[in-house]
């Protein structure tokens, strides 16, 4: 009988369990995945917590895991890009079921991996990689030589941002807390300001000789989206794409008004608008990713743990124990 670890009420990471599941059978525009790793993302957290808008929150009993990799082992009539007993790597929705031993994904959602790529490396990358790329390159519409913020460097986002970042010829000033400094610079980072012991307003100011940046990459929010605006050059873009500190703080005539001569933008980014609207886009992105990991470019970081120790998974993430990415071994 096949397996999956489920969230069947809110509460401490304890609350997941192994619960046996019935293997589903997809439709003529699905591949069935027998999962070989899948990645733990805040998302899994705040549901498991209940922490969701009420909107939002999933019934329960609910499987976490909107990521990973695997094999396709069932493939509907109308599949072209893969097929049967491909290694493949997919992101999909909430209600996925990643953390369980199969999940069905439609066909713009997955692309083919190289066997010689390991399923942990093809789980970590999907989320983390496309809304890297979606915010700078969609979004932001960033240009070589331009100076960009990057808020949260260290975490899964924040180091595929700046290995991007290298990659297009940007300059990039990664925040991070002091224990992180070295690991931003490893993974490419121009300027490493430690948040806690920097005034980071000043030290942007510094850098960019008063100019400023053209893009900030925000997952932190609360008042840090005031200081954003503040550091932003002329024309210059904020992306908020989280709210590690809550949500954002300020209003439009206290805080836009008085930056109004730069004609400044903030964008919030749901990679899951893009996912939903626009998946021949998607699709064309998440393989532009995978060839970047095959030619090296993006090199994610992975902690790895078995599915078994999912809830030590749940604590270390959120205790911010991850640098890179943290991922579950369900071979």
């Amino acid at each position: 009988m096949a397996y999956a670890y489920t969230i069947t009420k809110t509460g401490n990471p304890d609350v997941i369990q192994k619960k046996s599941i019935e293997r589903p059978v997809p439709n003529n525009d699905q591949v069935l995945i027998e999962n070989h790793a899948t990645a733990v993302n805040f998302i899994d957290t705040i549901i498991r917590r209940g922490d969701m808008p009420e909107s939002m929150m999933p019934t329960l009993p609910h499987v976490p895991g909107v990521e990973g990799a695997g094999k396709a082992i069932a493939i509907g009539d109308n599949i072209t890009n893969v097929t049967k007993d491909d290694h493949v790597a997919w992101m999909g929705p909430i209600g996925a079921g990643g953390y369980g031993k199969f999940t069905i994904i439609d066909k713009h959602y997955l692309t083919k991996i190289p066997k010689n790529l390991t399923f942990e490396q093809a789980a970590s990358l999907p989320v983390n990689a496309i809304t890297a790329w979606h915010m700078m390159v969609n979004l932001g519409q960033v240009k070589k030589g331009q100076k960009i913020l990057v808020h949260a460097a260290a975490g899964g986002v924040g180091t595929m941002i700046l290995h991007i970042a290298k990659y297009l010829g940007l300059e990039t000033i990664a925040s991070v807390s002091t224990d992180k400094i070295d690991y931003a610079k490893q993974q490419g980072a121009t300027h490493a300001v430690d948040y806690k012991t920097e005034n980071l307003a000043g030290r942007v100011n510094e850098i960019t000789k008063g100019k400023g940046v053209n893009l900030t990459l925000n997952p932190v929010a609360g008042d840090s989206i005031k200081s954003d605006l503040e550091m932003l050059a002329p024309l210059g873009t904020a992306v908020v794409f989280g709210f590690l500190s809550g949500p954002p703080t300020g209003t439009f005539e206290s805080d836009l008004t008085q930056y109004f001569n730069k004609s400044i933008a903030i964008r919030v980014s749901d990679i899951y608008t893009y996912f939903f609207n626009c998946p021949e886009e998607f699709q064309k992105d998440m393989t532009t990713v995978f060839q970047l990991l095959k030619d090296g470019i993006l090199r994610p970081n992975i902690q790895t743990l078995p599915i078994e120790d999912v809830a030590e998974a749940h604590r270390m993430l959120e205790a911010g124990e991850v640098k890179g990415k943290l991922v579950l071994n369900l071979s």
